[in-house]
């Protein structure tokens, strides 16, 4: 058991110092091809949708590169914000962008304004590896010129930030046989024990700092510790010793580590079910997780009864549904 890597490895690369070329005869007609599809008189969208949504992650990184040095230092950003708008435009905005810098902006049209918008913000930092909330980090600097850390800071209080702010801190240990062992795994859950359900009132900091520091390798065998001799496990435990957008924010983060198909599946629902739809939280789950619906469909679906694809179309219209559905279908 890993973090689920969902960065493709460009960013990695570039993450590591290694400057990518992305010219090529392929990367160069895409580029044409979207330019063509805004240029003149209104856009031609099924051109677009053709080409945008129907781009790899690690393709999508390389154009977003690759246009503005074709096109007079116009990015695709600025071109698809300048020919596209509503539900639509934004998840064109989401896939103009390498997948970093479009959560960067998630996180900005979460935070910014009055209040918090939970909802989009738990599932960007949730079941992270320590490498991908680096990027994260840089990549929200360099869109927004400010740290990501301070943002959360200065945006939540209470619990939550205690939660964000050991997982941005990023105190996950590596994994190392020598030191994870069962009497490691008992003495950590004791900790976390302590630190909650056998504490009269909750230190929220030890419990979160304790529980991130748990190697993902490592995470199933302290549950066993802590269900072993408390008779609960730490999911349990999160939702004894927490509420509200906290004991959410955690959960999913929790899940993620322990179980990322289905928490995935279950994401994608939570944006769709009840009344109306969370058009922008839809498109940040397929953008985020588009890599994985091989995975995930098919668990949808066992879940569910019904397929993700025509799910999501029911519950959407017109250009947006036609892009979502181009990702999806070219993506299965």
């Amino acid at each position: 058991m890993s973090y689920l890597p969902l960065y493709p490895q460009q960013a990695y690369e570039i993450n590591n110092g290694v400057a990518i070329n992305p010219a090529s005869h392929e990367i160069d007609n895409l580029c044409h091809e979207i330019k063509a599809a805004c240029a003149g008189f209104g856009t031609d969208e099924a051109r677009l949708n053709r080409v945008l949504g129907s781009l790899k992650a690690s393709t999508r990184h390389l154009v977003s590169i690759r246009y503005p040095q074709l096109h007079n230092g116009r990015t695709l950003l600025a071109e698809v914000q300048g020919e596209t708008s509503g539900d639509y435009g934004k998840l064109c905005e989401l896939l103009a962008q390498p997948l970093e810098e479009a959560e960067a902006m998630i996180i900005r049209n979460a935070t910014k304004g009055a209040g918090t918008n939970e909802n989009l913000l738990y599932p960007v930092l949730g079941g992270r590896s320590p490498e991908e909330l680096a990027i994260l980090k840089k990549a929200f600097f360099k869109v927004f010129g400010e740290d990501l850390v301070v943002v959360i800071a200065d945006d939540i209080g209470g619990d939550l930030k205690k939660h964000y702010l050991s997982v941005l801190n990023s105190l996950t240990q590596k994994y190392d046989p020598a030191i994870h062992n069962q009497r490691k795994a008992e003495e950590l859950a004791e900790i976390i024990y302590k630190a909650g359900e056998g504490k009269w009132g909750t230190d929220e900091t030890t419990f979160c700092n304790t529980l991130w520091s748990i190697p993902p390798e490592f995470m199933n065998q302290v549950n066993a510790a802590y269900v072993a001799k408390h008779k609960n496990s730490l999911s349990r435990a999160i939702e004894k010793e927490f509420g509200g957008h906290t004991e959410r924010a955690m959960l999913f983060h929790y899940n993620m580590i322990t179980d990322p198909i289905n928490t995935i599946v279950e994401q994608f629902e939570k944006t769709m079910k009840g009344i109306g739809t969370d058009e922008y939280g839809l498109s940040a789950a397929l953008i985020r997780y588009q890599a994985y619906l091989p995975q995930v469909a098919p668990a949808y679906k066992a879940k569910y009864g019904e397929s993700l694809r025509d799910r999501i179309y029911g519950e959407t219209s017109g250009d947006f549904r036609k892009l979502l559905m181009t990702v999806v279908e070219n993506s299965l």
